[in-house]
């Protein structure tokens, strides 16, 4: 049977891991929780739900699944989803795995009763089979022993049962586990008592010690089952470990940037409720001193507090401060605001695509702290639709904003700890917006009850704008002001901008927000944007087909323009604009095109990159869920500029860009000669010269470990090394379980690193060469126009004090030497037949 991709991403969700003692010493997992750990024993924790706010987010020490299902209301903590084996994790407390006691005890009762069946009660020793000491995974994918009561009236601790008493009254009754161990062994009790003082009891004893977290759980086994509340909860015993640094909130992690003397930064908190403290405060370390320097007020749907500040001396390093109360507890979370990186390369970080396979990707965060890159880009998908192991809400509009913000939280547990330091760009794609593919059509909207007829084979967006401005918002809000001010007709916000940071130049744009979708060129129904048959070229193309739409084609003329502090120019976006994918799925399926691709439409994309083209422009981008380098093609092979798809994080659904398997001709293979490299022309006609690409492996269905899951899937990150002084460029692709304390090409995948020159970004043949320029001052801008047609053909700043042009076309040209006030030009120029030819620039 075969299984289509949303099919598919379902039944990731459902994979049980199991590690043997290999895979644990490859992936150096250690059983013991405390390994490496500060915590303090014997501690007991209460938590009196009564005391707090009415709020989604139940406090710092815990983390429900699903957020948005579990609530303080009432004055006690209420459930209403319908996910089997929903939990409320205690997070900063555990159980150790050493001889000792414990009691978990609750207060709760019934909320809704649905058909009479229904189980509630608690989870322990939860522990993640792959990555055991991670409270992040444990939140997730985590497995422990059910214990509780049900709506049959049991009594239950994993499989053994006893009757309840025949009247037990389920509206209000107190839960309780003890448990005592020593001599390998595990004996637990479990007790109920309702408001009548009815009550029954259980032993169980488990054949091994008992080790891992705890928490409340509703929907046990089942789902759509009635739904409890909750008054109190505590937890007792020698066997109890505190470990306060597992907490999570209430500022759950920042992101900023600074470009041209201009900080901004994004504090992201949970649902806090209406009642608690709407103001978060930024204070700097200046002058051996704390110094508050702005308050803002917390955005209502997304939960951010913006700050803004202008005049930021990027000479110094800062270090800084966000204060948040709540709960009468003064928060503090800090970060620091780094130096501008100047007179050295600037390391780059490049990462996309992250599915909850291998969440929280320890491997691959410390792997990227080792680095420690000097800024990160995370292109697009920083959540999917199944993140979590749990459905989204799509409906109604306040679910599907809190459905998507316990999923984007996913993404800021995992890497907060590198962002909170160093500049992140991060721009959202499709499934960012709970859509498998995005044609925006500029904003176009599509009902849902059409949209489930097409899903994503169709243009525009299927969410609501107010929950597409929330995605902005908490991605992009952090981000150098937008060119634009206006939304889009439909409301949406625009986010496309440019950045300067270590004299480089980034334009950041949405390579899918003005995209046409396929239903615009190709009728039918189901998958229509997947090229299953042989086409003639430009079949799928036409003149009133969009790629980057009018406004963001205006934006790029400008960018290529401004050099201000800059030598070198990046596009970032979301995907590559080539269609170098061939397979796809858990059955491998090849197609001859995806018009998800970047490579379509043809002519609307070969705009977009002989404008970048001009500024010698490299362009990251992630999405394909296989690493790529590729040299773009226009009108001849390798004519244009180099583009670097990076790994993804954690792959989900696989892809291959295998060509040799399929037959497809190619051309001029790297001399390293592997296999899929070459110049190939795909469905849609571009030519695009492969130099590396990291397939996954064929079979990895049996693989239930999720870090070598993750590895086998072709997951990683790039790092793209920016020498503005020596003007290259160095790529690199390092694999998810890199072991980066060993210097071995198994680190990186196949064809990687590779380093290029500026100069590479354009890769037109000349037809000749202007007089070589010669500067009093060196490293000047320079622009060339062909005067025939008043085009800018190139414009670049040069190295060192002197420039020769390229030109590609017979006729004279106009240079223009300098920046703003300080230019000269010289016109009439044409192509020198004499090497030592040159034109001498005061």
């Amino acid at each position: 049977m075969k299984l289509d991709r949303r099919q598919f991403i379902q039944n990731l969700g459902l994979t049980l891991p199991v590690v043997s003692p290999e895979i644990n010493q490859l992936l150096k997992v250690d059983n013991s929780m405390l390994k490496g750990l500060v915590f303090t024993k014997d501690v007991q924790f209460k938590q009196s739900f009564s005391d707090l706010t009415d709020r989604i987010w139940i406090g710092k020490s815990f983390w429900s699944v699903p957020m948005e299902d579990w609530e303080i209301k009432n004055k006690r903590l209420e459930f209403s989803g319908v996910r089997e084996n929903a939990r409320l994790q205690l997070l900063t407390h555990f159980l150790q795995k050493e001889a000792g006691d414990f009691k978990l005890s609750a207060e709760l009762g019934l909320l809704e009763e649905k058909k009479g069946v229904g189980a509630v009660g608690f989870s322990i020793g939860i522990k993640d089979l792959t990555d055991p000491i991670n409270v992040k995974a444990t939140c997730f994918t985590g497995k422990g022993i059910q214990a509780g009561v049900d709506l049959n009236h049991q009594l239950f601790i994993a499989n053994e049962k006893v009757a309840l008493p025949a009247s037990f009254n389920f509206q209000k009754f107190s839960l309780e586990i003890t448990g005592h161990s020593g001599n390998g062994k595990t004996t637990l009790t479990l007790t109920a008592v309702d408001n009548k003082r009815q009550k029954a009891s259980l032993n169980f004893v488990l054949d091994r010690e008992l080790e891992g977290y705890v928490a409340l759980e509703n929907n046990i086994n089942l789902k759509n089952g009635s739904t409890f509340w909750w008054t109190k909860m505590e937890l007792s015993g020698s066997k109890v470990a505190y470990i306060p640094h597992n907490s999570f909130g209430p500022v759950l992690w920042t992101m900023y940037t600074i470009s041209r003397s201009k900080l901004k930064m994004t504090a992201q908190l949970p649902p806090v409720g209406k009642k608690d403290s709407q103001q978060v405060d930024l204070h700097l370390f200046r002058n051996n001193a704390w110094e508050k320097v702005q308050t803002a007020i917390i955005e209502t749907d997304s939960y951010t507090a913006h700050f803004v500040l202008d005049n930021w001396d990027t000479k110094n390093e800062v270090s800084y401060k966000v204060l948040y109360k709540l709960d009468g507890e003064l928060a503090e979370y800090p970060g620091t605001i780094r130096q501008e990186p100047t007179g050295r390369p600037l390391k780059f970080g490049g990462l996309t695509c992250q599915n909850h396979l291998g969440f929280p990707y320890r491997p691959l965060v410390e792997n990227l702290e080792k680095i420690n890159p000097d800024m990160l880009f995370f292109s697009g998908d920083q959540l999917y639709e199944e993140n979590g192991g749990y459905p989204i809400k799509r409906f109604p509009e306040d679910k599907s904003i809190l459905s998507y913000l316990g999923k984007w939280y996913m993404f800021g547990w995992a890497f907060g700890n590198i962002m909170r330091d160093r500049p992140t760009i991060c721009t959202p794609d499709d499934h960012d917006v709970f859509q498998g593919n995005l044609w925006g059509e500029a904003g176009e909207l599509v009902s849902f009850e059409k949209w489930e007829k097409v899903k994503d084979a169709h243009g525009g967006f299927v969410q609501t704008p107010k929950m597409v401005n929330v995605v902005n918002k908490t991605q992009c809000g952090h981000l150098p002001d937008p060119y634009t001010k206006d939304t889009l007709k439909s409301g949406i916000t625009n986010w496309f901008t440019s950045l300067q940071y270590g004299r480089v130049s980034f334009a950041i744009v949405s390579d899918r927000l003005f995209k046409s979708g396929p239903e615009m060129i190709r009728k039918g129904v189901g998958r229509i944007d997947h090229v299953t048959e042989r086409m003639k070229q430009g079949e799928l193309e036409a003149d009133s087909l969009s790629f980057f739409g009018d406004l963001q084609m205006e934006f790029l003329h400008k960018w290529i323009e401004d050099w201000q502090d800059a030598d070198m120019k990046v596009l970032l976006s979301q995907t590559l604009f080539s269609n170098v994918g061939t397979h796809h799925g858990p059955q491998k399926e090849y197609f001859f095109g995806d018009m998800d691709s970047g490579g379509w439409p043809k002519k609307q994309r070969d705009e977009v990159l002989k404008v970048i083209r001009k500024a010698a422009a490299f362009h990251i981008n992630g999405d394909q869920h296989v690493p790529f380098l590729v040299q773009y093609s226009i009108d001849e092979p390798r004519d244009s500029g180099w583009t670097f798809c990076t790994p993804a994080i954690s792959t989900g659904y696989p892809r291959w860009g295998q060509p040799d398997a399929v037959n497809i001709p190619f051309t001029n293979r790297p001399a390293h000669n592997l296999p899929n490299t070459g110049c190939y022309r795909d469905i849609f006609g571009n030519d695009n010269y492969i130099y590396a690409v990291g397939n996954p492996e064929d079979d990895f269905s049996k693989e239930k470990n999720r870090y070598l899951l993750s590895q086998m899937k072709s997951s990683g990150f790039g790092l793209i090394t920016f020498d503005t002084q020596a003007r290259t460029i160095k790529i690199e692709a390092f694999r998810f379980l890199a072991d980066l304390d060993k210097d071995t090409p198994e680190n990186t995948f196949p064809g990687w690193p590779f380093t290029i020159n500026q100069h590479d970004n354009d890769g037109r043949r000349a037809m000749g060469y202007l007089p070589r320029l010669k500067f009093k001052q060196p490293n000047q801008l320079v622009k060339i126009i062909n005067e025939a047609t008043q085009e800018v053909i190139q414009i670049m700043r040069s190295k060192g004090d002197s420039f020769v042009a390229s030109v590609f076309e017979n006729g004279k040209y106009t240079i223009v030497v300098g920046e703003d006030t300080a230019q000269k030009t010289l016109k009439g120029i044409e192509i020198s037949s004499d090497p030592k030819e040159e034109l001498s620039i005061s």
